[in-house]
């Protein structure tokens, strides 16, 4: 399988027919991390039998449960599913990109001044799904933060710990790479410190144990890397950042599972 079908599979593979829906609440923060929105949502996935085209399906929920919205896109693979990683309809300037094992990233293709920017990471963890989307305004600055809580199947009553996330000492397990053909790198051992964090990012945690690392401010001639990182119900760390150059091309995605070093 080539790199193209792989990534399209990661993505899309594991639907059928059937109705998947991802039950969960979506939370809108400003940069200063005050609440602006919170909103019940289902986003759901069913494909053709030969799983060439995608029904994407969000539902918007009132505060009693009733659907208030509703939002369909097609998202077909033979005009979709091209060598910088999946085209959604909703936004054509950012691309889907998925290790499998639910380490997806949905990144814009390049940073452009004046343009919107923004990337939206996603996490798996049996049931559970995480994700956090990060934005961007024209003048590039941090515009807002969209935090996603999910669970397969139906609404979860159980509460997320809104203790803010401290993750300190060294992490060691493995990494690998997507380049921006999709090529993705045999798995090697890597080891991270998470208290050598360059000055010029802002450090944001999460309900669910999630923690972002990020620049306030995007701009030409700085590289650019943001990342996010997940904690599991098993104690693992999930770990997913995305590099941009100086010019602002996306160069790489990295996708980590980690463990506290002893």
């Amino acid at each position: 399988m080539n790199d193209l079908d792989k990534n399209w599979n990661n993505l899309f593979g594991e639907y059928t027919t059937d109705e998947t829906a991802w039950h969960g609440r979506w939370t809108v923060y400003s940069p200063n991390q005050e609440v602006m929105k919170s909103q019940q949502v289902v986003r759901s996935f069913r494909s053709n039998l030969d799983n060439t085209v995608i029904t994407h399906i969000n539902r918007y929920m009132d505060a009693d449960g009733n659907v208030v919205d509703e939002k369909t896109w097609q998202i077909e693979r033979e005009t979709c599913n091209q060598p910088d990683g999946v085209v959604h309809p909703a936004m054509p300037f950012m691309r889907a990109l998925s290790f499998g094992a639910g380490a997806t990233a949905w990144i814009s293709q390049r940073f452009i001044p004046g343009k919107p920017f923004g990337v939206e990471f996603f996490f798996r963890d049996g049931n559970w799904r995480s994700s956090a989307a990060i934005v961007y305004g024209e003048n590039g600055q941090l515009n807002r933060i969209v935090h996603i809580r999910e669970h397969l199947g139906r609404f979860s009553d159980e509460s997320l710990s809104l203790e803010p996330s401290e993750i300190s000492g060294d992490w060691v397990g493995g990494k690998r790479f997507m380049t921006s053909d999709l090529s993705v790198s045999p798995e090697e051992e890597t080891q991270i410190s998470f208290a050598q964090i360059s000055n010029h990012h802002k450090i944001i945690s999460l309900p669910g144990g999630m923690m972002l690392m990020l620049p306030e401010v995007v701009e030409v001639d700085r590289s650019i890397q943001i990342a996010a990182l997940q904690r599991t119900a098993n104690r693992q760390l999930k770990y997913l950042t995305t590099h941009y150059t100086a010019v602002g091309a996306f160069t790489l995605l990295v996708s980590a599972t980690l463990r506290q070093k002893s």
